[in-house]
């Protein structure tokens, strides 16, 4: 899923933009002019790149993730592909929240007998991955959540959900509005799991990034 994914490396944030010009889309604010890479993976609440769409062209942003919850404890990180048409919180947002997530590979975590075993999840030719993602503006600042299908391949081995990943001729489809909530339940993508070498405790393990 995407409880937790690695971090960009400055090469990866160049590739992005040249990935994003190739196929025509302009960026017209870019935040990552400087980026200071930073070794680790992404967590929820951290901020993370996104792609944005808006006026005039898109935006390269760094935002937080997870919507937080109305109660005020926690936040939700994740959108269930077979209900965001129907659901309070996301439907709103097809229309002017839709963004695009990029990230090198994920984390998702096999229960076992005993205790959870953690894996990694990346493209087989080594690409660069690109979740569909719903975003919103808050008193706080923006925030985005990845949405979620299926778990199929061999992802579907270790866990019942996955992202929703684009491929690159899909992004802009996506912004834009040309790919439907009901498509993304049917997008498929080839993906290599492997279990992790440096398995963390438990207590690390609690958050499955794609349970919801």
């Amino acid at each position: 899923m995407c409880g937790r994914y690695t971090v960009l490396t400055e090469q990866e944030i160049i590739q992005i933009r040249e990935i994003l010009q190739e196929i025509s889309m302009r960026i017209v604010k870019d935040e990552f002019e400087e980026y200071t890479e930073r070794p680790g993976e992404v967590r929820p609440t951290n901020q993370a790149p996104v792609i944005t769409s808006g006026k005039g062209g898109i935006s390269f942003e760094n935002l937080k993730w997870g919507f937080k919850k109305w109660s005020g404890a926690g936040v939700i990180i994740n959108a269930r592909s077979e209900t965001i048409k129907t659901t309070g919180m996301f439907k709103h947002l097809l229309n002017a929240g839709r963004c695009v997530v990029p990230a090198a590979d994920f984390y998702e975590w096999q229960r076992l007998e005993k205790g959870k075993r953690k894996h990694y999840a990346k493209d087989k030719d080594g690409n660069l991955l690109f979740f569909a993602g719903l975003y919103r503006d808050t008193d706080e600042g923006r925030e985005f959540v990845i949405i979620t299908k299926e778990a199929v391949g061999e992802v579907a081995a270790i866990h019942d959900r996955m992202p929703v990943i684009l491929r690159v001729n899909q992004i802009e489809p996506w912004l834009n509005g040309d790919i439907s909530p009901d498509d993304l339940k049917t997008l498929e993508y080839d993906l290599s799991v492997r279990p992790c070498d440096d398995d963390e405790p438990d207590e690390n393990q609690q958050m499955s990034l794609f349970d919801d």
